[in-house]
């Protein structure tokens, strides 16, 4: 083989591992080496340390890991008690009508 037969090594994989480590393969992709150039981009969560996601939905605090954020639990429990509202709610009004239109019947053998 000639000379420059092999792919000259320009960039190094800044891929951040569970253990906070920086992978440091080299690699010829500025994305990353063979094994990382896909993976989604991690930055270290602010209290904790561990790899979290860089895009997060709204209303999500960016900076810290899925266990440090308790909005993530605060939101999931509001939602459920506001579902749990709406349910009986609705039952609610079900069982009114169901009253209403038994009062409308006896009321009508009543008077019939």
């Amino acid at each position: 083989m000639g000379e420059g037969a092999k792919a000259k090594v320009k960039f190094i994989c800044y891929y951040l591992h569970n253990t906070g480590e920086i992978c440091g393969r080299r690699s010829i992709r500025p994305e990353g080496c063979r094994s990382h150039f896909k993976a989604k981009m991690r930055r270290p969560c602010k209290i904790c340390g561990k790899p979290t996601k860089t895009d997060k939905p709204t209303g999500i605090d960016n900076d810290l890991c899925s266990d440090c954020n308790k909005s993530n639990y605060q939101i999931w429990h509001v939602n459920m008690l506001r579902d749990n509202n709406r349910l009986l709610e609705n039952e609610n009004a079900l069982i009114r009508m169901q009253i209403d239109e038994l009062l409308l019947e006896l009321s009508a053998n009543r008077a019939g």
